[in-house]
C-alpha cells in the first residue's frame, strides 16, 4: 500500500498524554513521515533521514509492539519557523508543524548571531549572550566536537538550563537533527522516573541548533574524581547503579540504544543529596536499535563493546557492556581499559578475560575477579563486593547474547535491600 496508518490512536501516559497517530509512507516513497497528535489535536510531523553511514536506504521503526519498515531521503526535514519549548511541562509542547513542502533549517532570530567560531572552528560565546531571542549566556559548561554547552537564564520565565549550541557546518547541523529525532521518541517517558536528562525542546541562532535540557549539577567523571579516585563505598555504588541500569531499562523500552554511555554523559542531580540521583545524557550518538549498523562509529574508545570494535553486528548489549566499565570506574575509581585506539583496548580486554596480564596504565588485573581484591586495597572490605564483582562479569560478557539485561541487572542478588548498604567490620 501507499500508506500504512497505525490506528485506532492510542493514548500514552506520562507528563500529559499523548493520542499518537503513526502514519508511514511506503518504502518506495521518497521519504517517511511520521505524525504524533497529542490530546489538544496539534500535530508534530517529522520526516526521518539516514545518516549515510547506516548503509541502509531503510530503517526499521518499532512504536511498542507494532514495527514499520521506512525508507529515508538525506535530511531530516524541518519547518522554516522556530521551534521553542521552554514549558515548565515540555512532554504538552510539540515542534510545530507547517506544510509538507518546508525541507530547510532557516533561522527566525532577527539580525546577526554573537556566536563567533575562532580558526580552528570551536564556537566561541561570551557571557551576555543572547541565544535565540531570550537566553542569556550566564557561564561555559563544556564543549566537545558538537560545539559548546552553556548555562543561560530564559528571560521570558527566569529559569536557569543548560543550552547545547551546535556548531554550524552541514555534518554536525546534521547530526544535531538526528539528535532531536531521537529526542522526541524520547519524550515518551518520565525523564525524572527514567533516569535521563529532561529536554524542553530547541531552537535556532543564526545556524547553529541550540538543545535546550534541564541544568544539572556535575558529571559522573567529576564526581568520583572528588573523591581522589579511590572508587565509591558500596552503599553509594549501589543506588547510583541501580539507577543507570533502569535508565537502559526505559531506553530499551522505546527501542533507543544510547551507544556513548560513560562516566562523562552521566550527570549527578544534586552532589549534596543523599543517595545522589543520577541521569544519563547526550544522546548525540544514539540511535533506534534496529539502525545500528555494523562498523558504523559509535562511543568513545575505552568505553566501546567488543563487537563495536570489530565491526560486527550489534545491539543493545553495548550500552551494557559500557555500564560494565561505569560500574568498575564506580568501584575503583579508574577506568578499566585505558587506551588511544581501539588495538590498545582489545588487547586489554583479552588480557583481563583470556590470559596474564601485563601492568595497564592506571590498574594491574589478572582477570576480572581480581576486581575483589583492587576494592580490598583501595578502600577496605565490605559486603557485597564479591556480588559486584560477580555482576561486572555478566555486564562484561564478551558474547553480547550471554549478557546480563537490563531487566535482569535490575533483579540481581547485589541489589537486595540491607546487603549493600551495610559496611563490613575489617577482618
Amino acid at each position: 500500500p501507499d500508506t500504512l496508518v497505525h490506528s485506532p490512536p492510542t493514548v500514552r501516559g506520562g507528563r500529559g498524554s499523548h493520542i499518537e497517530e503513526t502514519t508511514c509512507r511506503a518504502t518506495r516513497q521518497p521519504s517517511s513521515v511520521l505524525f504524533l497528535t497529542n490530546s489538544q489535536n496539534k500535530q508534530t510531523r517529522y520526516t526521518m533521514s539516514a545518516n549515510p553511514s547506516f548503509g541502509s536506504d531503510e530503517l526499521e521503526i518499532s512504536r511498542g509492539s507494532e514495527k514499520f519498515n521506512c525508507s529515508f531521503q538525506n535530511s531530516v526535514d524541518f519547518p522554516q519557523k522556530e521551534h521553542v519549548n521552554t514549558s515548565a511541562n515540555p512532554s504538552s509542547s510539540e515542534i510545530s508543524s507547517s506544510s509538507e513542502d518546508d525541507s530547510e533549517i532557516s533561522s527566525s532570530c532577527e539580525g546577526d548571531s554573537e556566536i563567533s567560531s575562532s580558526s580552528e572552528g570551536d564556537l566561541e560565546i561570551p557571557e551576555g549572550t543572547i541565544l535565540g531571542d531570550h537566553h542569556v549566556v550566564e557561564a561555559f559548561l563544556g564543549e566537545g566536537g558538537f560545539g559548546v554547552v552553556t548555562k543561560c537564564r530564559n528571560t521570558k520565565n527566569n529559569q536557569t538550563v543548560a543550552i547545547k549550541v551546535n556548531k554550524g557546518n552541514p555534518k554536525i547541523q546534521q547530526q544535531a537533527k538526528l539528535e532531536i529525532f531521537i529526542l522526541e521518541q524520547l519524550r515518551r517517558l518520565d525523564p525524572d522516573r527514567c533516569n535521563i536528562v529532561e529536554w524542553n525542546g530547541y531552537f535556532l541562532d543564526g545556524e547553529h541548533i541550540c538543545l535546550n535540557f534541564e541544568l544539572l549539577d556535575q558529571s559522573l567523571w567529576d564526581y568520583i574524581g572528588d573523591r581522589k579516585n579511590q572508587g565509591l563505598p558500596i552503599r553509594e555504588l549501589s543506588p547510583i547503579l541501580h539507577q543507570l541500569a533502569n535508565a537502559l531499562f526505559h531506553l530499551g523500552s522505546v527501542g533507543i540504544v544510547h551507544a556513548d554511555l560513560k562516566s562523562g554523559n552521566i550527570m549527578v542531580v544534586n552532589r549534596h543529596e543523599s543517595p545522589v540521583k543520577v541521569k544519563v545524557i547526550d544522546f548525540g550518538l544514539a540511535h533506534p536499535a534496529s539502525a545500528l549498523i555494523p562498523g558504523h562509529r559509535l562511543g568513545t574508545v575505552g568505553y566501546c563493546a567488543p563487537e563495536v570494535m570489530l565491526g560486527i553486528p550489534c545491539d543493545e548489549a553495548i550500552d551494557m557492556w559500557a555500564l560494565g566499565l561505569v560500574a568498575v570506574e564506580l568501584a575503583t575509581g579508574v577506568p578499566l581499559y585505558p587506551g588511544e585506539d581501539n588495538y590498545d583496548v582489545l588487547r586489554f580486554i583479552t588480557e583481563t578475560q583470556d590470559y596474564q596480564s601485563k601492568e595497564t596504565r592506571y590498574i594491574k588485573l589478572k582477570c576480572l575477579d581480581d576486581l575483589e581484591k583492587l576494592m580490598k586495597v583501595r578502600r577496605g572490605p565490605e559486603n557485597g563486593q564479591q556480588l559486584l564483582v560477580r555482576l561486572i562479569k555478566q555486564m562484561l560478557a564478551l558474547d553480547a547474547n550471554q549478557r546480563i539485561t537490563p531487566s535482569e541487572v535490575l533483579k540481581h542478588p547485589f541489589f537486595n535491600t540491607g546487603l549493600s548498604g551495610r559496611m563490613a567490620a575489617p577482618p
